[in-house]
């Protein structure tokens, strides 16, 4: 029975996934290992839309590791299981929310392996072979990156594994061994609108660009704390790429329009099973009347209430505190209770079905800017960092920094500035420890007594990673051990 369940997990890493697709049914119904599918260009074009799909599965999931478990947001008094445990920065092994973003994080690198590996021998002509490949490749260091940075350390899979005992031989790698693997695939993808034809280039809006690349490179290398290097890549962006910001945040986050601050996002439509969960899950529960297409259901399900103590970080004068709400909503036997919402998620179009088209943005250029300008900081460039911190703060409307900080006070600007830019969009946790666990610590900690619903201990040192799933330690224990302390 024990090898049964061994198998059943396995298989569900590597096969399932492919086989739960459509396109991939209505194919070769029954065939796992799609062998006679992979040979087309159009082939490969469909599994390449798959691998871009399998990114919903971490987006949704994201904010409960970097917005619910810091000052940013909490669930509402009705919310249970797992969310509890995010809220409560109590995750058990066995938790559910670690279980399923390890597997949606593996999930994509999967489907990138299969194209990666098969494109090879196919029918596929070299400059369209040589696109899609490096459109996996960023893929799998996205989801690789991930990983490296809730989990540390975990199994590197750097092809498409060819049998069960590949899985079982492969064991934790070591961090600097996966930022090593991510910043290759970054670096070859870094060069792929060069590849692309123009008719190509014409068909690529909303598909991983070169700027998309070295973007996240130069996050990568400035969450690995290889400030040179990050200077190096998003100082190249900044000065070269001829990006703006959006002076109108509405316009920034309406799915209606494509904006050119948008590096990447991953992209929902109002169609029954491509729809986005953010509308719904950052609206309160019981709430009526935000949603103006919306009127036979309430509108949210209160998953990711914004604190009040984070609200009231945001002077009058900052643009941004526009992107917040609130209501005040009877909430059972509880009476009534002020929510607080963000609207970066608030389609405004969502059908009575409230199926939403709102994107959820993993790179923008106000994180280059600010990413910049952390990096010119850390590398003793204080005062040059003024001017990068400062397009943000103007679009915001707010004045400039004033002059004369030292290191450390700059480093307190920005983390700050960050969190007000940047709320609600997956980068809290990640934003305060790669500074080093002791100052999210000392950021988090006076917060946590005044958390909206748990009001909690402090952070334990362990907890600057979180828990390995147990089902995967427990498949191999020697080649998989649990992060200490769990």
């Amino acid at each position: 029975m024990n090898n049964i369940k061994k198998y059943l997990s396995i298989i569900f890493l590597l096969v399932l996934i492919t086989s739960c697709e459509d396109f991939l049914e209505r194919t070769h119904p029954g065939d796992l290992t799609y062998n006679k599918f992979y040979k087309t260009t159009e082939d490969f074009q469909a599994s390449l839309t798959a691998c871009y799909r399998s990114l919903w599965s971490q987006c949704s999931a994201i904010i409960y590791f970097t917005d619910i478990m810091t000052d940013n947001a909490w669930c509402d008094f009705y919310v249970t299981g797992d969310g509890v445990n995010f809220n409560s920065c109590n995750i058990p092994t066995n938790s559910s929310g670690i279980k399923s973003f390890w597997g949606a994080c593996y999930s994509s690198i999967t489907y990138s392996n299969m194209i990666i590996s098969r494109i090879v021998n196919s029918e596929v002509p070299q400059s369209i072979r040589d696109v899609f490949t490096d459109e996996a490749k960023f893929i799998r260091a996205y989801s690789y990156f991930n990983l490296v940075r809730i989990y540390g350390g975990v199994p590197k899979y750097d092809h498409e594994l060819a049998n069960l005992n590949e899985v079982y031989d492969i064991g934790r790698s070591s961090v600097d061994e996966i930022y090593d693997f991510i910043i290759s695939d970054l670096i070859d993808a870094s060069d792929i609108d060069s590849k692309r034809s123009a008719e190509q280039t014409a068909k690529a809006k909303g598909k991983v660009t070169s700027l998309a690349a070295k973007a996240l490179l130069g996050k990568v290398y400035l969450q690995k704390g290889d400030y040179n290097n990050a200077v190096t890549t998003l100082g190249d962006i900044v000065n070269t790429s001829g990006l703006e910001l959006e002076e109108n945040l509405e316009n920034l986050y309406d799915p209606e329009i494509f904006n050119d601050e948008v590096l990447f996002a991953v992209n929902y439509e109002r169609v029954s099973g491509q729809s986005s969960p953010f509308t719904v899950r950052s609206l309160p529960r019981y709430s009526r009347g935000i949603l103006p297409n919306v009127t036979t259901s309430d509108n949210g399900s209160g998953e990711w209430m914004i604190e009040p103590y984070t609200v009231t970080k945001f002077s009058s004068e900052d643009k941004r505190k526009a992107m917040l709400d609130s209501a005040d909503i009877v909430f059972g036997g509880l009476g009534t209770i002020k929510f607080y919402y963000t609207k970066k998620y608030l389609d405004v179009n969502t059908n009575a079905d409230i199926q939403s088209a709102s994107d959820f943005i993993i790179l923008r250029y106000a994180d280059v800017l600010l990413m910049y300008a952390d990096a010119l900081n850390q590398t003793d460039k204080t005062a040059d960092a003024y001017e990068y911190i400062d397009q943000v703060r103007d679009r915001a409307g707010l004045d400039p920094l004033p002059s004369g900080f030292s290191k450390a006070q700059m480093n307190d600007a920005l983390a700050d500035e960050r969190h007000k830019e940047f709320i609600m969009e997956g980068d809290r946790w990640f934003d305060l420890s790669y500074r080093g666990f002791d100052y999210l610590k000392n950021t988090l900690n006076p917060f946590y007594p005044n958390s909206a619903r748990f009001p909690l201990a402090k952070i334990d040192d362990h907890e600057v990673l979180y828990p390995i799933p147990s089902d995967e330690v427990n498949l191999k224990p020697d080649l998989l051990p649990q992060n200490p302390g769990y």
